[in-house]
């Protein structure tokens, strides 16, 4: 933008702004904000926020806070350790490991179909997956055509 016309700009709402005046509260106002700060005030030191609680309070949560976490972590670990949670453990990490076998042979797969694109050319790998996929669609419409004529009724 031209940084002229950005300081008229800039002078033009201040005057908008200024010529504007004092803007006075809603009557209600004042007293809506002091029954909402007297409502706070009246309240229980345990139900307001975890700052204003007396300091022997907010040691004694700290303290339980942590040794909840502390137990926790500890008995998360425990879990691990154990002997009845490591065959399960065990059992996943077998899972894990066959999928990752898929992957590699997928990704051998798709070396094989590049070297193999390389080789022989990419017109005859589309036309042998065209034939390919022919083939398929003509197994599976006759394995339909035949299942409907043996479990057609008489």
């Amino acid at each position: 933008m031209n940084p002229d016309y950005e300081k008229q700009l800039e002078a033009a709402i201040d005057r908008e702004l200024k010529g504007l005046g004092e803007l006075s509260a809603p009557a209600t106002l004042a007293s809506r904000i002091m029954r909402t700060l007297e409502q706070r005030a009246a309240l229980p030191w345990y139900r307001r926020a975890w700052q204003t609680w007396p300091m022997a309070w907010q040691a004694a949560s700290l303290t339980a806070m942590l040794v909840v976490f502390g137990g926790v972590c500890f008995g998360v670990v425990a879990l691990f350790q154990a002997a009845s949670a490591t065959a399960p453990a065990h059992q996943v990490g077998g899972w894990l490991a066959s999928v990752g076998a898929v992957f590699k042979t997928l990704a051998v797969l798709a070396e094989a179909v590049v070297l193999a694109g390389k080789k022989l050319g990419v017109p005859l790998l589309v036309a042998g997956s065209v034939g390919i996929a022919l083939a398929y669609a003509a197994c599976v419409g006759l394995g339909t055509a035949w299942m409907r004529l043996a479990l057609a009724k008489r």
